[in-house]
C-alpha cells in the first residue's frame, strides 16, 4: 500500500509540473503572438476581442521614402487635409484594440474619430455612422482626408464594416491609412486588393 501511495504521489507531482509548463507556454508564447499581430486583450475576463470586420488578406503598403504619405510628414502642409493625413500617419504601427479610441490602441472607426477630432471635426465612433457623414464623391476623385467605406469581411453583407482615410490625391492610385485587426495602423492600397471588392463609398467630410 505504501508503494502504491508513493506512485500516486509521483503521478500527481508530474501532472502538476506539466500543468505549470502549459500555463507558462500560453503566457509567454500566446501573448507574444498577439502583441506581434497588433491585437490587444481588452475585455475584463481576458478573452480576445481582436477580430473585427476587417481584412486579413490584403497586404499593407510599405512606407517607402518616396511615399506620398511621407511627403506630408516632411512638412509639406499645404492644406488642412495634408496636416490631418500627416497626423494619421504618425500613428503608424499603433496596435489594434477592439473599441479603442485612444493612442493606446484603435479599432477602425475609433482611429477615424481620434484623428478627425484633433482637427476640430467631431465624428461619431462606428463605421455605419461614419458612412453617412459628408457627401459621396466618385472614387476616381478621392483625395487626401476623404473616408473610404468598406464592407466587413463578409462580401455578401454590403453594409459598412470598415473605414480608412485616403492619403493620396488624383491621379495617383488610392492609398489609405487605417487601423486593421491584422497589424494595427497601417497603409494599404485600394486597387487590385481585397479592399477593392469590399469597397462601398468615398465620403468627403472636409470640403
Amino acid at each position: 500500500m505504501q508503494h502504491k501511495g508513493l506512485n500516486m504521489k509521483k503521478i500527481w507531482i508530474t501532472f502538476g509540473v506539466l500543468l505549470s509548463l502549459l500555463v507558462l507556454y500560453k503566457v509567454f508564447f500566446t501573448e507574444g503572438d498577439l502583441r506581434r499581430a497588433g491585437i490587444k486583450r481588452t475585455s475584463l475576463d481576458g478573452r480576445d476581442k481582436g477580430f473585427h470586420n476587417d481584412s486579413t488578406l490584403a497586404k499593407p503598403v510599405r512606407l517607402e521614402k518616396n511615399s506620398p504619405g511621407l511627403g506630408v510628414l516632411e512638412g509639406k502642409y499645404v492644406t488642412k487635409t495634408d496636416s490631418l493625413v500627416a497626423f494619421a500617419l504618425q500613428r503608424y504601427g499603433t496596435e489594434y484594440t477592439y473599441g479603442g479610441v485612444t493612442e493606446e490602441g484603435f479599432d477602425c472607426s475609433g482611429f477615424i474619430t481620434f484623428v478627425y477630432n484633433q482637427f476640430g471635426v467631431s465624428i461619431p465612433h462606428g463605421s455605419a455612422a461614419q458612412a453617412k457623414l459628408g457627401e459621396t464623391v466618385p472614387v476616381q476623385e478621392a483625395r487626401k482626408g476623404d473616408l473610404l467605406i468598406f464592407t466587413g469581411t463578409n462580401l455578401e453583407d454590403r453594409t459598412p464594416g470598415h473605414v480608412g482615410i485616403v492619403i493620396t490625391n488624383p491621379p495617383k492610385a488610392v492609398q489609405f491609412v487605417h487601423s486593421s485587426s491584422n497589424g494595427g495602423v497601417k497603409v494599404s492600397e485600394l486597387e487590385g486588393t481585397l479592399y477593392q471588392k469590399r469597397f462601398l463609398d468615398v465620403r468627403r467630410v472636409i470640403p
